[in-house]
């Protein structure tokens, strides 16, 4: 009956260790109140830091366009003044006329319109450019936004999925040493199996401290980005399967060039740059302006003393520019400099967009032929425990062959569980560097997550 005993513990630790694993592979039973990856990326958009100053940066940005616009229309200035004065006059015959205190007040009404000005024209268009170019990065910040909210959700479930599996595997480890010690009691059992049994308990203890940890810190790190706590997570169900990349590499390419946010942002920097260029060297350039006037006057001068008059003045001025000691010139080598600065800068940004899309193309084409193989993986290792363990049962293997089937069926299911989350992401990031990721993409990776079968 004590045989019979041990060798009960030993089959419920390994069949419970089993049961966790299919669970976490076939993606089982979860808590009803989750937060699904759609609520998680609305928390995000009403919360996130980095997307509340990209809002900000689009706003001032908008600005840009009405500052240039304003250039080119009519400035309207209205100055009024009232002063006390205190005059005594002496004309030139020796005549002194002591006026004492009195009042004079002016007030003036100006119109000031361009008529030709390049500076005001050049800055006019810079200011569109810069306001297209905030447009189109606060996009790509908003794409960016449904990549980082998808990362750090499924970096929180996979480390949570991660203790799960250890705490499977110290339960497993627990019967085992029962059964061990049950087994040595029988005088069946060795005290070596024991204290193998003992060590690989104390490395899997081990093992679950640090996989909190990184849960514990995952889980953070998705909770800066929603602002509201976090307990459990929708869990991968797999529903619709996993998808791959459509199209050729090169029609993923000519979309980015194409339909990237930030490329569109860097080419609409480029525009602006250009006409810095132009409005620098438009100070070489004459001015022309319509102004049209009307004053109102009493007693401003002396010899309007005691008189009022009204003046209205309509009539054009030209500013020639004659020498402004270089610094236009200089001005203009600067905003040439800047602008193929800026021509460096998308030509390396582009560079770099295509390597990175390249590489996600690769990781979600190869994703699904990785996945099979790791399901190929699971399925050998949880025969091969199965086996083991019959074995173990018959005396042919020891506990260390079970305990270490055990952790290769946890790895296999670990690295698969990965590799999924892994394959979902390079999609969303490979439509991200296209520019067409929207928030239909999202839901359908949304769609993945569930709270699985009862």
């Amino acid at each position: 009956m004590q045989k019979k005993n041990a060798k009960n513990e030993s089959t419920r630790g390994w069949q419970h260790f089993v049961a966790v694993v299919l669970a976490l592979s076939s993606h089982g039973t979860w808590a009803k109140e989750l937060m699904g990856l759609m609520q998680a990326y609305e928390a995000a958009r009403s919360y996130d830091p980095v997307f509340k100053g990209a809002q900000a940066v689009r706003d001032e940005g908008r600005e840009h366009q009405t500052i240039g616009q304003a250039k080119l229309l009519p400035v309207i200035s209205g100055v009024v003044s009232s002063n006390q004065n205190q005059s005594r006059v002496t004309e030139a015959n020796g005549r002194t006329d002591n006026r004492g205190r009195y009042a004079s007040n002016t007030s003036s009404l100006q119109l000031r319109q361009p008529l030709y000005d390049r500076e005001a024209w050049a800055a006019k268009e810079q200011g569109v450019a810069r306001t297209a170019a905030s447009e189109a990065l606060f996009r790509f910040r908003e794409q960016e936004l449904m990549v980082r909210v998808f990362e750090a959700y499924s970096k929180a479930l996979l480390a949570s999925e991660e203790v799960r599996l250890v705490e499977a595997q110290l339960q497993s480890a627990d019967e085992l040493l029962r059964a061990n010690e049950q087994r040595l009691m029988q005088g069946e059992g060795t005290r070596t199996d024991t204290l193998e049994t003992r060590s690989k308990q104390a490395l899997i203890q081990a093992e679950l401290i640090v996989a909190q940890d990184r849960a514990q810190h995952a889980l953070d790190a998705l909770q800066s980005i929603v602002g509201r706590p976090v307990k459990q997570l929708e869990r991968f169900t797999s529903r619709g399967g996993t998808t791959s990349a459509p199209g050729a590499l090169d029609d993923w390419r000519s979309k980015a060039f194409d339909t990237n946010p930030e490329v569109e942002s860097l080419k609409h920097n480029l525009e602006a740059a250009r006409h810095e260029v132009s409005r620098a060297k438009s100070g070489h350039y004459p001015r022309l302006a319509l102004i049209v006037s009307v004053g109102n006057n009493e007693s401003d001068t002396t010899s309007t003393y005691r008189q009022s008059s009204q003046t209205t003045t309509v009539g054009v001025q030209l500013n020639m520019p004659i020498f402004a000691g270089g610094s236009v010139s200089a001005q203009s080598r600067q905003a040439v400099a800047q602008l193929v600065k800026a021509q460096a800068d998308m030509d390396a940004r582009v560079a770099e967009l295509e390597v990175e899309l390249h590489r996600q193309y690769s990781a979600q084409k190869n994703g699904l032929l990785r996945i099979a193989a790791l399901e190929s993986a699971v399925a050998t290792s949880y025969a091969l425990i199965e086996a083991t363990q019959r074995s173990f049962t018959g005396g042919e293997r020891t506990n260390v062959d079970v305990l270490n089937a055990q952790e290769r069926l946890a790895q296999s299911v670990r690295d698969l569980t990965q590799a999924r989350y892994e394959q979902l992401l390079a999609g969303l990031r490979l439509r991200h560097l296209a520019g067409v990721l929207g928030e239909a993409d999202l839901r359908e990776v949304a769609s993945h997550f569930g709270q699985g079968r009862k």
